[in-house]
């Protein structure tokens, strides 16, 4: 009983802290993409608040995930997490660098995002924001290659895993903003916005999968464990959720986006990107099972 609720904790945790890390993926990429432009850069700025709101909740998450493995490690209950000779050896492992570059990474995020910087030029101080988020979503990035079995595999993986799952963040994190900008903006900077988006979302995707794919052969080892492990059959979830996300962009794509003139386009676009998030969120959430209560068999 004592476990469950630890493992519990442990998964609402890093589903928290994930969500943090796409808002921050996300906010970067409409920062980059649309800097000169002032109506997405109003854009950008409108959500600005959630962004931070996301971070700030993301980092207080990943102290109750560092407190929540040590208590799962000790066993003990409440006292086991707060005991002080635990959690110096939690803090010597891998469990402590990551939830110190996963802290550093958001406090990154988050002064660049609230900090008014300014040197010569507002142009600089831009430039030193976005290299301050470029630099938390690698330090972020980095740590999900430090835990459990993903942390064995070879250096090349491991590069593959950080941009799976950057292209992952970045995917999930402009999902907010793009639902926002079909009741903001108008016509011709909507299909702008989606268009450009979509463009660059079928390199990433593809990316995105081969990454995974790749990943997934190198955990599971052969198809017969893919069925009768629970790490198989979880991560065989995920892949119907992955499928099915995109199927939903295939169709913002192929079908929704063209249609953005009709009278009702605009709203059956803003729904479907709804589902679309809930289906990231249930990606997400059982991302976060499959990385803490259910692993590979080798």
């Amino acid at each position: 009983m004592e476990m469950y609720i630890w493992n519990t904790v442990i998964v609402l945790s890093k589903i928290v802290f994930y969500v943090g890390f796409a808002c921050i993926a996300g906010y970067t990429f409409f920062k980059q993409v649309f800097e000169k432009s002032e109506p997405h850069n109003n854009l950008a700025i409108a959500n600005l608040r959630w962004i931070r709101a996301s971070i700030i909740v993301a980092l207080i998450a990943n102290a109750i995930w560092f407190f929540a493995s040590t208590g799962a490690m000790a066993e003990e209950g409440i006292q086991g997490a707060l005991e002080p000779d635990m959690l110096g050896i939690i803090w010597d492992s891998s469990i402590g660098d990551g939830t110190l570059l996963r802290g550093l990474g958001l406090v990154l995020a988050i002064f660049a995002i609230t900090s008014h910087i300014k040197f010569k030029s507002v142009a600089l101080s831009n430039n030193i924001k976005q290299s301050l988020l470029g630099l938390s979503l690698v330090l972020l990035s980095y740590t999900f290659s430090l835990f459990g079995h993903v942390s064995e595999l070879e250096v090349f993986e491991k590069v593959l895993l950080m941009l799976h799952v950057l292209v992952m963040a970045w995917w999930f994190g402009a999902l907010f903003p793009l639902k926002q900008a079909c009741h903001e903006q108008d016509y011709e900077q909507l299909y702008s916005l989606m268009d450009k988006f979509g463009r660059q979302a079928s390199i990433a995707v593809s990316l995105l999968l081969i990454a995974g794919l790749w990943l997934a052969f190198q955990l599971v080892g052969n198809v017969g464990e893919l069925f009768s492990s629970s790490y198989g059959q979880t991560l065989l979830l995920k892949l119907a959720l992955v499928t099915s996300i995109l199927g939903i962009a295939a169709k913002h794509r192929l079908k929704l986006v063209p249609q953005l003139k009709n009278s009702d386009g605009r709203e059956a676009l803003s729904k479907s990107i709804s589902i679309e998030m809930v289906v990231a969120f249930a990606i997400l959430s059982v991302t976060a099972g499959l990385t803490s209560v259910v692993g590979p068999a080798n």
